[in-house]
């Protein structure tokens, strides 16, 4: 058995080298992850009828559909679903716990990707002062570029500064948003010290100005339309300003002035046909998936549709403004994937379709429908406890309310002398009578670690001590806090409505299939990591799905 022994071993050697170069010998040339904001999984279902064959459908139809993929923390916000996607990890280990948070330690209110250290490129405005800096784990993107050597190239494009900058990382090549006040795409002194000249030809066709000065007609009849949303002029609409009602067409160039100026980009559908020619210029011009070498890492390209939010909101989950705008955003793919398969080769790409959260009902339409539902008067918190607070202390102990987390002032606590856990649990019992309030509990729960509740276990996973509050109301299922228009719609619950989105995975290497085990999209930089063949983010513990693309 001896003289065998050194052959078995090189045998075995030989095997686990073939099964780490074998990823590198299927890799595609470009892996591009679309991440659609707002979008919940069943639109694939809802819409299914108004798509065409060579976007969602193809998606669907020719790569493989984890049906059941739901984010497992709160809150549900853009900023941490993006960066969950990025670095699969929860907020817990990244330290992305919302859009804006307080520091602990310093009490600043902080924006998630703010950065004073930084200028803009292409900007003068503070829309440019912006990088992955609060980001606290690295993200596949940054592994794939420490892998190759920097030899890969890793982008992040949005009309978000959050959803372009927070998937790619921290070694990006770049990261480019849009600076709504100018209309131009923009970047950060983070990645360059001036935008290459293809951006800056690409911002002087002004096509914010072009896209604006058009009419938004539904795609299809209204009456079409109707058959998959609520009627056309819904009461649970916002209305824009200038205008009488929620209506199609909308005159863009009219509103432009009387809403937000070059911003209204974002609230219509345009937003992302912007976005996908200023994509379409980046793959062409940075030669992105082009001239790889045999068994080399492919490069890495995150695309963020940001106008599916501002409309979500605006309008709500069953408008047929909504509708219109996955109609196009439909085309809009079918567009990217032919230009894929014309740029990089037909088997040659990888593309990951998922999305940063999803939306809930509006409560007044649930309620109409004789579901129990409505909106949290947050004026409870903002307004009532405090009073409460001080006339029992003498003093202000509330230092903010954010992401549906009450922050205490510490300063004030400490000089009063006052028992900081007493102190929450006075927060509690006030708050949990209160109409909507379905749990009210302290951060300690958190910290301590021991938790069997399966609800607390996303509060938990959500959990980074030094930015996050020390009391957390969880709201009653279908309740909204009125802080929030009572028109159209927003999200950042633990519940199914806002954190079921669709996880698609299509491209080389890459079966039909479809399984309803539930998945995250933390699976997401993983399953790419294995799939390559190189380290996952640092964060990240959870386990590739590869093993579903064997079947």
């Amino acid at each position: 058995m001896k003289k065998y022994f050194p052959i078995i071993i090189l045998l075995l050697v030989g095997s686990s080298l073939n099964i780490i170069a074998q990823p590198h010998s299927q890799s595609p040339k470009l892996i591009v992850n679309i991440v659609v904001d707002q979008m919940k999984q069943d639109y694939l279902f809802r819409f299914w009828n108004l798509f065409g064959e060579e976007g969602f459908k193809k998606l669907v139809n020719e790569g493989y559909n984890f049906a059941n993929c739901q984010y497992s923390y709160f809150p549900t916000y853009t900023a941490a679903g993006h960066a969950c996607i990025g670095t699969g990890a929860t907020p817990s280990v990244n330290g992305i716990v919302g859009n804006d948070w307080y520091e602990n330690i310093t009490g600043e209110k902080m924006y998630c990707v703010s950065d004073r250290n930084v200028k803009g490129v292409g900007t003068e405005t503070a829309s440019g002062q912006m990088s992955p800096r609060n980001l606290l784990s690295s993200t596949i993107g940054d592994e794939l570029r420490l892998a190759t050597n920097y030899r890969s190239k890793v982008y992040g494009v949005s009309l978000k500064d959050r959803g372009a900058i927070l998937p790619p990382g921290h070694l990006a090549n770049a990261a480019y948003w849009l600076d709504i006040t100018e209309g131009n795409f923009v970047s950060s002194t983070y990645y360059m010290d001036e935008l290459p000249s293809w951006v800056k030809d690409f911002n002087k066709k002004n096509l914010v100005d072009k896209y604006l000065n058009q009419t938004w007609k539904s795609s299809v009849s209204i009456h079409t339309l109707e058959k998959y949303t609520e009627e056309d002029n819904s009461p649970f609409e916002n209305i824009p300003k200038g205008m009488t009602s929620s209506s199609f067409p909308y005159n863009l160039k009219e509103l432009k002035d009387k809403n937000g100026g070059k911003s209204l980009i974002m609230n219509t559908p345009f937003g992302n046909s912007l976005l996908l020619e200023f994509t379409e210029a980046l793959i062409k011009n940075e030669k992105i998936g082009k001239m790889k070498e045999a068994n080399e890492a492919p490069d890495l390209l995150y695309v963020s549709f940001s106008s599916t939010d501002y409309i979500g909101h605006f309008f709500g989950i069953r408008s047929v403004e909504i509708a219109d705008t996955y109609i196009r955003l439909d085309k809009e793919i079918a567009s990217l994937i032919k230009l894929l398969e014309y740029q990089i080769g037909k088997d040659e790409f990888v593309i990951v379709l998922t999305a940063d959260h999803a939306a809930a009902d509006n409560p007044k339409y649930l309620a109409s429908k004789k579901m129990e539902t409505d909106f949290f008067n947050n004026n409870v918190v903002k307004s009532d406890l405090r009073t409460h607070l001080e006339k029992l202390y003498g003093q202000d102990v509330i230092d903010g309310y954010i992401n549906s987390q009450i922050y205490l002032n510490k300063e004030v606590i400490n000089s009063l002398a006052l028992n900081e856990n007493q102190v929450k649990d006075e927060i509690i019992e006030f708050m949990k009578f209160q109409p909507g309030v379905k749990n009210v509990f302290s951060s300690k729960i958190l910290s301590d670690g021991c938790i069997s509740d399966d609800m607390l276990k996303y509060y938990s996973n959500g959990y980074y001590p030094l930015r996050c509050g020390d009391v957390f109301i969880q709201l009653q299922p279908g309740w909204l806090d009125m802080s929030w228009s009572q028109s159209g719609t927003t999200h950042g619950s633990v519940y199914a409505y806002d954190k079921h989105v669709p996880l698609l995975f299509y491209g080389k290497g890459i079966p039909v299939g479809k399984t309803y085990d539930l998945v995250s999209p933390s699976h997401i930089a993983s399953t790419l990591s294995a799939m390559i063949g190189i380290s996952p983010p640092n964060g990240c513990t959870i386990s590739p799905l590869v093993n579903y693309f064997d079947k």
